[in-house]
């Protein structure tokens, strides 16, 4: 009978340890888990609060407006305070007369840089490159502001 007896702490407190520190040893492994797990959701969630960029802004803003996929190209400039965009004109046809073109091409360009413009106020300047078969033929320039766009015609076409 000797032999069988507890040795140690056991037979002083009357208490096995082995499944005291498996309890501590789960608890802490529990613990750790959900401290991990809460992290991930927190920084998960202030990733999603956080405001898109102003490129993805001004290039769903314009295809809005002008059509999905039109927009080729978006430079957002912070210092200057600017954004540009490039996009493939949907009013452009070679055939139409050129006054008629050019003011089609205006309108194009006013709703895409008025749409910037309103939206991204921390910009003071927008401009609207409308190419056509990868050619840029009219740049308008909006400033916040101003009355008036100020359009540049580069296909000869559209030129008086």
């Amino acid at each position: 009978m000797a032999g069988a007896r507890s040795k140690g702490l056991a037979r002083k407190t009357g208490m096995n340890l082995r499944p005291v520190l498996i309890y501590i040893v789960v608890a802490v492994a529990v613990a750790g888990g959900m401290y991990a797990w809460d992290l991930q959701y927190r920084r998960a969630e202030e990733a999603r609060r956080r405001p898109p960029d102003p490129a993805m802004i001004a290039k769903n803003l314009v295809e809005n407006i002008i059509g999905s996929g039109t927009v080729k190209d978006v430079r957002i400039d912070r210092d200057r305070k600017t954004v540009a965009v490039t996009v493939e004109s949907t009013q452009f046809k070679p055939e139409a007369p050129r006054q008629q073109l050019r003011e089609l091409l205006e309108a194009e360009a006013v709703l895409a840089t008025q749409a910037v413009l309103q939206q991204l106020r921390e910009y003071e300047q927008a401009t609207a490159t409308l190419v056509h078969q990868g050619k840029t033929i009219a740049v308008g320039a909006a400033a916040r502001g101003s009355e008036k766009i100020t359009m540049t015609y580069v296909d000869e076409r559209l030129k008086e």
